[in-house]
């Protein structure tokens, strides 16, 4: 589900995200001090909250995300979308080619769809940039299919992470209990561990555009 609202105070351009039993939850910043909510639910509970007026909408909002932003103010509706994890099969043909999410669908843990979206971007750009220059075809599929060979590696490891994130968050169940523990003991004890992860989300493993290095 997806919320705008504005808080009381500054979000000094922070981005906040909580993991609750029923799913991520995140408060993301935006120009003239808005925050955009995702609130990731069961499809039950994401229908119930989507249904409560505004008053009890945002009680429910401070006990999930707590007063430190003052109060909030609800700005437009309020939105469910299914989430769940999708790649299309092929991101180019003659003359077309997708990017962001028009050729993925991945769960909203740590903004990664916009993320992706923007490497694809640069990466797309690149492609083009590099055939021009070389006095080729722009729209010709090869071209166009050495953008996909770049961008589909890196898409299928981010989407795979973002999903079992999404998965261990949410389980209960005791075995994963005790492997999501351990993985954030590992995490803040190993620094390695932790700069790797960063670097991977982040886009700094693999190949990165040009463009997105700047």
């Amino acid at each position: 589900m997806q919320q705008f609202v504005k808080p009381e105070k500054p979000h000094n351009n922070t981005a906040y995200e909580r993991f609750w039993s029923s799913g991520p939850f995140a408060m993301l910043p935006l120009p003239g001090n808005r925050c955009r909510i995702v609130w990731t639910a069961p499809h039950g509970e994401a229908k119930a909250l989507c249904a409560l007026d505004d008053e009890q909408f945002l009680r429910e909002l401070t006990r999930r995300y707590g007063d430190h932003m003052g109060k909030l103010k609800l700005l437009g509706d309020r939105f469910v979308f299914q989430v769940q994890l999708m790649q299309s099969n092929r991101y180019v043909l003659p003359r077309l080619a997708l990017i962001g999410d028009a050729a993925h669908n991945c769960h909203p843990v740590a903004g990664q769809g916009l993320n992706l979206g923007i490497r694809d971007a640069a990466a797309l750009a690149q492609v083009i940039q590099a055939a021009h220059q070389a006095g080729k075809d722009i729209g010709d599929i090869q071209i166009f299919k050495g953008y996909e060979r770049w961008r589909k590696l890196e898409k299928l490891t981010i989407l795979g992470f973002t999903d079992l994130l999404d998965r261990i968050f949410y389980d209960n169940f005791l075995p994963v209990v005790v492997v999501r523990r351990l993985g954030l003991w590992f995490l803040q004890r190993v620094p390695a561990l932790k700069v790797f992860m960063l670097k991977l989300m982040i886009g700094l493993k693999g190949r990165t555009p040009e463009l997105a290095k700047r």
